[in-house]
């Protein structure tokens, strides 16, 4: 009998590009046929990714089926095993045993589970609308002692509590006015005289709030500028992604002396967040093929030559590979003010090598920065004094990957994490030396216990090295120090989650459109983006500030630190400040 064969079958794609064609002739129904043909191509990739050995088992589950979320809840009442999951991973005897599942957690996304309805009739009151302009309404003929206007009624009427209507008014993104100036001539002289615009308005194209605006539009609401276009021609006001383009520029023009301040701020800074993610910068794509396409024919040309004789006693160099790669780096920076900012850099450098230029900048008598980020050892290259700090959901991640696999281990593991952000959760409002103490008490036995159990389990050899739960233990245990960062140091961050927040806008935009045709372009929505997000983060209205940013451009450039997001005055609180120093 002979043996099975373990590789995977060799499937020719032309036999199957063949069998559609023969399938596309026979008189089965459209429908049918687009099915077929679609299972067929899905058979291709997946077979082909599985030959080039480029994708695991779990990454093929969550290419087909889709990935659940990492998030864990407590369910009240939840009592053994859940049904048709058999028992596999953690040996007898350890923690993680059946006896030490935690029986109260649970993924979210349960079939059957009903998810738990928040308190609140979801009405927002009028004060959580501050961007809202105010009207006052007043009577025209009541005032406070009138007498009532009811007929029947001798009494008076007094000042009450005002109630509150919000109106919201839609309208397109831009919009165009069109002056109609009359103008007359003399007959004798051929003077020209010109209508005056109405009061109020500036015989300027492109006003501040249109600018404002667009940049918005692209770089706080993510929307391609070919959707732009479309939806203000379909308004009647044409609006080019070309003329999109060019008012980002003045934009990013008018903000850069802001962007560069905040990186001198941002240097001085107490914690560091930095991570990458892709990005496409079209001008850099094409100088990767072009270097590709030379390499090939350099390789060419080295194949028809001799070898290096030995007696020159001279190996064959290797030549150092140019860097291909292109990224988005996302750093938030936590002043000791409690300010935040956001910076973005894109192109060839990663997040490590853009910290390293931000720490060139910083003032050599400060303590060395906390630096948090995933474990990646770029991350933390050149030189620099830092506290190292790595991000605790990274290491959790890990686990929630293997859970179906082994699932008592995994339990454990996440168990004794949840109690570790239960405890962070009571640190609100805490001071950070306030905070540093409590974690010492109540998560340092959590942590030393996580750890001792890893050890037993490698020490017991109750888990195989290499396999899945063997590497995510193997991760915790390699990079502890950093985990637990937060134990030794006042202010030390439990994970990167603040980076990964601020670099969704970057993942979003990469989605929604191709990317960036230039390398100027990418530094354009680098700028308006850092400066839109540090608004957002320190709570001052993007809107209201884009716009002062873009009247004041000339004040911005003398004195870019008056223009900081987190120190910004509303121009009625600035108006009103000017009229109490007069």
């Amino acid at each position: 009998m002979a043996e099975p064969d373990d590789e995977i079958p060799k499937i020719n794609p032309s036999e199957v590009e063949t069998l559609i064609k023969k399938i596309e002739q026979t008189t089965l129904s459209e429908q049918d046929k687009r099915m077929i043909t679609r299972l067929l191509r899905t058979l291709l990739y997946v077979v082909g990714l599985l030959q080039e050995k480029k994708v695991t088992l779990l990454r093929l589950k969550e290419l087909v089926f889709g990935k659940k979320s990492e998030k864990m809840k407590r369910r009240e009442g939840e009592k053994g095993e859940p049904e048709g999951e058999p028992e596999r991973g953690v040996q007898e005897g350890g923690k993680g045993g059946g006896s030490q599942r935690p029986k109260n957690e649970h993924l979210e996304g349960t079939e059957g589970e009903k998810p738990e309805r928040k308190p609140g009739h979801g009405r927002r009151p009028s004060s959580e609308y501050p961007g809202a302009r105010k009207v006052h309404c007043r009577h025209q003929q009541l005032v406070s002692g009138s007498p009532c206007p009811s007929p029947s009624c001798r009494g008076k009427v007094y000042g009450e509590r005002p109630h509150q209507f919000i109106q919201f008014t839609g309208q397109p993104a831009i919009q165009a006015t069109q002056y109609e100036q009359e103008v007359v001539r003399c007959r004798e002289c051929g003077a020209v005289y010109e209508a005056p615009l109405p009061e109020g308005v500036r015989a300027k194209k492109w006003d501040e709030t249109a600018d404002a605006q667009i940049a918005i539009e692209r770089h706080a609401k993510y929307t391609p500028s070919y959707r732009t276009a479309r939806t203000q021609e379909m308004c009647g006001v044409a609006l080019p992604e070309s003329v999109q383009s060019e008012r980002c520029r003045e934009v990013a023009d008018a903000l850069e002396p802001i962007y560069e301040r905040m990186k001198k701020e941002a240097a001085q800074g107490k914690v560091f967040h930095i991570d990458d993610t892709p990005v496409r910068i079209l001008e850099l794509v094409k100088e990767n093929k072009e270097k590709k396409q030379e390499k090939k024919e350099e390789e060419k040309k080295e194949e028809g030559k001799e070898k290096v004789k030995e007696k020159k006693g001279k190996g064959k160099k290797k030549k150092k590979e140019e860097r291909v790669a292109i990224q988005t780096s996302g750093v938030v920076v936590k002043l000791r003010s409690g300010a935040k900012v956001a910076l973005y850099f894109n192109g060839r450098q990663h997040a490590g090598e853009n910290i390293e230029d931000i720490y060139q900048l910083r003032d050599p008598g400060l303590p060395p920065p906390m630096q948090m980020s995933d474990a990646l050892a770029c991350n933390f290259c050149g030189e620099r004094e830092r506290i190292v700090c790595k991000c605790l959901v990274h290491a959790r991640r890990k686990f929630v990957e293997i859970r179906r696999i082994y699932p008592e281990a995994s339990d454990y593991v996440l168990k004794q994490i949840g109690e570790i952000y239960q405890n962070e959760k009571q640190t609100a409002g805490m001071s950070d030396e306030e905070r540093l103490a409590y974690h010492q008490e109540q998560s340092g036995p959590v942590m030393a216990e996580l750890k001792q159990w890893m050890d037993e389990q490698v020490a017991g050899k109750k888990v195989e090295p290499n396999s899945s739960l063997g590497k995510a233990i193997d991760y915790f245990q390699s990079h502890y120090e950093g985990l637990s960062a937060y134990l030794r140091y006042a202010g030390a961050p439990l994970d990167n989650n603040a980076c990964e927040q601020v670099l969704k806008p970057a993942v979003i935009i990469r989605k929604n459109s191709y990317g960036y045709k230039t390398s100027r372009g990418a530094k354009t929505g680098a700028i308006i983006q850092s400066v839109i997000q540090t608004c957002r983060l320190n709570g001052t209205n993007v809107w209201q500030y884009l716009v002062a940013a873009l009247r004041r451009s000339a004040e911005v450039r003398e004195k870019p630190e008056e223009f900081l997001p987190w120190n910004y005055k509303g121009e009625e609180e600035r108006a009103k400040v000017a009229r109490l120093a007069a």
